[in-house]
Parts: C-alpha cells; structure tokens; sequence
C-alpha cells in the first residue's frame, strides 16, 4: 500500500480515465444500497466487497474524513498508515493505493472503515474496471459493468436495498 495526496489521487485517476468523486461532479449513479447498520454486517460487507473488487488489480480508497469519527478511529487509521511506513496526516494524504499484492491490506482497511463506530466515508476506486464506490450511510455505484451492481443487490437484503 501507498499513501497519496490529493493531487496524487487526480493524477493516478486521470491516468485510469476515472472521475474523482464523481457524486460531486454530477456523474449519474448506477445503483444505491443502504450501508447496514450493525457492526458486525458492516464487517462481513467489508469482505464481500474485498471479495467483489478482486478481479482488479489496483485499488484506491480515499479517505473523506469525518469529525464525528472517534479518536480511536483515527488512531487505528494512523497506526495502519505507520505500518505501511506513512508519517503523513490522513489529511495530507487521503488516498491508499493498493496493488493486487496488497490484498490483505486492502481487506484489512475496508474493515477498519467499516467497522469503525464513528462512522467513515469514503471513495473506492478500481481498475481497469473503472468502478467507483462512495461508502457512507449507503453506497452508491459508479461502474460501467452492470453485474457488479447487480451482485451487490443480491449481496445486500431486500430491506437493505434503497
């Protein structure tokens, strides 16, 4: 993994032929599903989508940060970033570049956003897919590929679905 800035992050998305936070430019969305509300389903979303993106080879989670998030959060955010040897602020560097070989990590931070009580946001972007996820209170899709949103309506129960 590798932490990148926010000018970083425009220019490793421009090179994918992606929007940057595409809600904030106007992009249609494909597909919007309630984000679940307990902890633990919150968790098993976390592998699924990890399991979902797998197929894509580089991956970029920009972090939005939140201030309701709770210290904790933030310190276990820090402490994952120090151990990717980053010494930067979440604020100076929002983004997470994962390669195919940083599966786990990838897996391992989509928990920690996820599982986080404080509530985190943020952007998932994949490619070659050219799939973008914003991750909130509900998740919307962004993705030329049609299955991709139809398997996470299947994933997500019928209540969940927005």
């Amino acid at each position: 993994m590798r932490c990148l800035t926010s000018s970083e992050i425009h220019k490793w998305l421009a090179g994918q032929g992606m929007h940057h936070q595409p809600l904030d430019c106007g992009v249609p969305v494909a597909g919007e599903f309630r984000t679940p509300a307990e902890r633990r389903a919150r968790l098993q979303l976390a592998d699924y989508l990890a399991d979902l993106l797998a197929k894509d080879g580089n991956k970029l989670i920009e972090v939005l940060p939140m201030p309701q998030a709770q210290a904790g959060d933030w310190e276990m955010l820090a402490r994952f970033r120090a151990s990717h040897y980053e010494q930067r602020t979440l604020l100076s560097s929002p983004g997470h570049l994962f390669k195919s070989r940083d599966r786990n990590d990838f897996r391992m931070m989509l928990s920690m956003l996820l599982g986080s009580p404080g509530g985190w946001s943020f952007y998932i972007y994949s490619a070659p897919s050219h799939t973008t996820l914003l991750v909130r209170d509900r998740i919307d899709v962004w993705s030329r590929k049609n299955g991709l949103r139809n398997e996470l309506g299947r994933y997500l129960s019928p209540e969940m679905a927005a």
